[in-house]
């Protein structure tokens, strides 16, 4: 099948539903996958609708409740554009739901929510980074110089 997900197995051609360790990051691309995803799955053709992307950025305890609407043709601009104008060191943004309407009713494309925080990319950084560190006796590391 080619799929790869049927009854709750795991998507195997798809990076986005890899169980890995610890955190993972997604991209923009894995966001348009799931929406190519979506489209397959509900049998449309992409550039015949126009695409709501409903977005929440957070600071702290607050939340504010964004959308914009789109072509196909401009939606990953259209993601980069949001995540870079908006995410900062202080705040997370959350991409909840991208649909469209066909015959008069909202379908969700997305198979889940997309958060993304610039203090799990620094997290990552310095995750790798770290790696780079070769372990010595006695708990030390030294630095891979060569």
């Amino acid at each position: 099948m080619l799929s790869g997900k049927l009854w709750g197995e795991k998507n195997v051609l798809s990076p986005a539903y890899e169980e890995r360790e610890g955190k993972f990051m997604y991209t923009v691309s894995d966001i348009l996958m799931d929406i190519q995803r979506g489209i397959a799955a509900h049998n449309m053709v992409e550039t015949e609708f126009s695409y709501r992307l409903v977005y929440f950025i957070n600071f702290g305890n607050r939340g504010e409740k964004h959308y914009l609407d789109t072509h196909y043709d401009d939606l990953r601009i259209t993601l980069e554009n949001i995540i870079r104008g908006n995410l900062t060191t202080t705040n997370t943004i959350v991409l909840a739901t991208v649909t469209v309407l066909k015959n008069g009713e909202a379908i969700s494309l997305l198979s889940r929510a997309y958060a993304f925080s610039l203090d799990e990319y620094f997290q990552q950084i310095v995750g790798e980074k770290e790696k780079k560190y070769k372990s010595t006796n006695y708990g030390r590391r030294r630095a891979n110089w060569g």
